[in-house]
């Protein structure tokens, strides 16, 4: 047998996105966002109470206008009624789907967890009940990363509060969204992954595409439409929003301060941040725009970090 190796190129693929996030952070908001702008035919798989209903025939806002179709799953949440949906839509030919969520898969009532603990108190080995309950949840993974159509799912996020100070000085409870709801690595399975906190922003943990590394933002339609340039062209595109970058490695800003600048941009509610030159320009006080920022040092950089908090804190 002859094995012949071959320069390694990236093939025109379908979608893989995970959105996650804590209740009411927006993700079946971003989801539909997104594939709006992947393509016109969508359908949504729904186990979340009928709430991606609510967006149904808006007449305003980023939504407007849009259809999609969708089909309402109750419980018990069994794998075999996930793969039946995802069977019907790549069947009926839809541009996108979305399932939302897939944490019901694993902890909703007749899911995965509920079926490992039925097999338990029917007596037997706790720990080799595991096998049957993992090779299910493989060919569930499976059909997700394989299914022939542009593929968006939302995970639950645990939820925990931290105390944080607002503006007046006062320390008021906030709710975050911690490791999501699935079996541990699942989000790791999937080809771009957006986490989203409680006033609707995303950061990308994970991201083969490169195109959202470092960035804070609000998922929209252009973020679908970005993912589509991506997958089909086989290369990534010009980002208008891309982490801060300087030519010489010697004095390059760090990515920590790289993060920094964005999330501050984003608190001083520069939405358009790098498309708005202008704006950034002036708040910092600088003769230069976003676009000769990606050339600013580590000293440069921690003068733009202090002037934004400035900025932040109302100063």
């Amino acid at each position: 047998m002859v094995t012949e190796f071959k320069k390694a190129e990236r093939k025109q693929a379908k979608l893989r996105l995970a959105l996650t996030g804590p209740s009411g952070s927006g993700k079946t908001f971003s989801a539909l966002l997104i594939a709006k702008g992947i393509g016109n035919k969508i359908a949504v798989v729904d186990t979340e109470n009928r709430s991606a209903s609510l967006y149904a025939d808006m007449a305003a806002g980023p939504l407007q206008g849009i259809n999609f179709d969708i089909l309402e799953i109750d419980p018990p949440y069994t794998i075999a009624k996930y793969v039946d949906g995802i069977d019907a839509a790549v069947k009926a030919g839809y541009d996108a789907l979305i399932i939302d969520s897939i944490s019901h898969a694993w902890a909703g009532e007749g899911g995965l967890l509920s079926k490992k603990e039925s097999l338990d108190s029917r007596g037997g080995n706790s720990y080799t009940n595991w096998a049957g309950i993992t090779k299910e949840h493989e060919a569930f993974k499976a059909k997700l990363l394989n299914c022939d159509i542009h593929l968006i799912c939302t995970m639950r996020s645990k939820q925990d509060y931290v105390l944080e100070v607002n503006d007046k000085g006062k320390s008021s409870p906030k709710k975050v969204g911690m490791a999501p709801i699935q079996r541990d690595g699942m989000e790791y399975e999937f080809t771009t992954v957006f986490d989203l906190s409680m006033n609707h922003d995303a950061v990308a943990s994970k991201d083969r595409t490169s195109i959202f590394d470092g960035l804070v933002f609000k998922p929209a339609v252009d973020t679908g439409k970005t993912l589509m340039a991506w997958l089909e062209s086989g290369t990534a595109p010009v980002r208008k929003a891309e982490p801060l970058k300087v030519a010489d490695p010697e004095t390059a800003p760090t990515m920590p301060q790289m993060q920094k600048i964005s999330i501050l941009l984003t608190e001083a509610g520069i939405k358009d941040d790098f498309e708005r030159h202008d704006k950034v320009t002036k708040i910092l006080g600088l003769a230069q725009t976003v676009t000769s920022l990606k050339q600013i040092t580590k000293q440069q950089a921690n003068q733009v970090i202090e002037e934004l908090s400035r900025v932040v804190a109302g100063a």
